[in-house]
């Protein structure tokens, strides 16, 4: 997600963050450096996140409402501003919430339906894992802005086919921009890849799919020395782009790669726009013919990567959103080799997405609704023996003949700690699959934040 374009700065501009990675309001609105989570004893519940929103006294429920939750009187206060006074998280009463009961419970009720939950003079813990639901709606039904990058190679025309025939086709509100970044000094360049050539190909897909209303040509001459891989991730802060779509390799295939783990290459200019904690999500094409692309009246396959973290919840919500009617969606989690029966943990993930799922097939949820005739469903994989997390979820993704292997990432939060973009299992699994990929971004902010932007955000005219 663009969080630039929503009026969410980035992390270079937006003052410190907090402990957990969850950008504050005072660094938002420029008034300095984030307050440090207050110290337990002085107010503070301990594990309280640093960044919550103004206070704000929820509505009390309707007597008899349905689908209300309603906090326990012995539910704990808590200070994060040291002013004495508890702070109130900001209350939606839309949607299914991402609070729920214990995980022992909700796994019991099997699919029970996620409630909101109304909190009145209590803080409301944001459980690991949940990420808000005016968020969650916001990323389902924006606006989304795609940055297709070709260079006349057969995996970026591939791309290209998927954004043109398959999702500027299934969502009409879709806008792509296509880039092409030439170089006037490789005069030993296929014609069909040269940039007068490549320019009249590209313009004959889009112009054969869509209004030129909903794309736009960009072609750029390289900048000297500079690497294709910056100038790509620029292209993607000027957009602002959702999503980008890359093939896997480019034109020198693949001898050209600057990263290996586990004896797979990942190409450069991949791996620059994944090193850079861009804000928007990778898709990734390895398929080499448009003919083996799910579009048109071809099933979707999608396996997703997850547990209890924002990334991977936003890994699903991504999986959803580029999902079209009667795709499958696996919630695959991978479960320890010697874990006989569900612990806790894997039960809280399990109630998760079932809970989800059941929001689906409830009408009352105007926007999770729109996603009722999707297939999705939560599988449990145990690891074989001596088998990594990744070469189980590569094997899972084999046994469905997938299309997609989704996962997530939190990358600007990593970048700031001084990690690695995309974790290792996350990577791993990228490379070790011969499927294409997504790695969905994601990028944390208070709810207030987002909630008040989101709506702004339209389509380039």
């Amino acid at each position: 997600m663009p969080y630039e374009d929503l009026g969410i700065p980035r992390q270079a501009d937006a003052g410190q963050k907090g402990d957990d990675g969850v950008i504050g309001v005072e660094g938002l609105e420029g008034a300095g450096e984030a307050k440090p989570r207050a110290p337990p004893g002085e107010g503070a519940e301990v594990g309280a996140s640093p960044a919550v929103a103004p206070r704000r006294r929820a509505d009390p429920p309707a007597a008899g409402s349905p689908n209300v939750g309603v906090a326990s009187a012995a539910a704990p206060a808590a200070c994060a501003d040291g002013d004495g006074e508890p702070d109130i998280i900001h209350s939606f009463h839309s949607g299914p919430s991402l609070s729920m009961g214990s995980a022992g419970d909700a796994a019991a009720a099997g699919a029970d339906r996620l409630k909101t939950h109304i909190f009145e003079d209590r803080i409301l813990p944001s459980p690991a894992g949940w990420i808000d639901v005016p968020i969650c709606e916001a990323i389902l039904t924006k606006d989304v802005r795609i940055l297709s990058t070709v260079d006349g190679s057969a995996n970026s025309m591939t791309s290209l086919t998927y954004v043109t025939e398959g999702l500027l086709q299934t969502d009409k509100r879709t806008f792509a921009e296509v880039l092409h970044i030439y170089d006037d000094s490789k005069t030993y360049l296929p014609v069909s890849c040269r940039k007068e050539a490549l320019r009249t190909t590209c313009e004959a897909l889009l112009t054969g799919c869509v209004s030129s209303k909903r794309y736009r040509l960009k072609w750029v001459r390289k900048a000297g020395e500079g690497s294709t891989g910056d100038q790509i991730c620029e292209g993607v802060r000027q957009l602002p782009a959702d999503y980008i779509c890359m093939g896997y390799f480019g034109l020198k295939g693949k001898k050209q790669n600057c990263h290996s783990i586990l004896g797979k290459s990942l190409s450069t200019n991949v791996a620059t726009v994944l090193s850079q904690g861009n804000s928007c999500s990778l898709i990734c094409i390895k398929d080499e013919s448009p003919n083996l692309l799910p579009i048109k009246l071809k099933k979707s396959t999608f396996v997703v990567s997850v547990s209890m973290n924002k990334a991977s919840t936003k890994a699903f919500l991504d999986a959803l959103r580029l999902s079209k009617p009667g795709d499958e969606i696996h919630v695959v989690y991978i479960k320890s080799y010697m874990e006989n029966s569900d612990s806790d943990y894997t039960a809280e993930v399990r109630a998760k997405y079932e809970g989800f799922f059941s929001s689906f097939k409830d009408n009352d949820q105007q926007v999770f609704s729109r996603f009722h005739d999707r297939m999705a469903q939560f599988v449990l994989v145990s690891k074989q023996r001596r088998e990594t997390t990744a070469q189980a979820i590569v094997r899972y993704a084999d046994s469905v003949d997938a299309d997609f292997v989704v996962v997530g990432a939190n990358a600007a939060d990593r970048v700031a700690r001084g990690k690695k973009p995309v974790g290792s299992v996350s990577l791993q699994i990228c490379l070790l699959t011969e499927r294409n990929f997504i790695v969905a971004n994601w990028i944390d902010v208070i709810p207030r934040v987002y909630e008040d932007v989101v709506r702004t955000a339209h389509t380039p005219v």
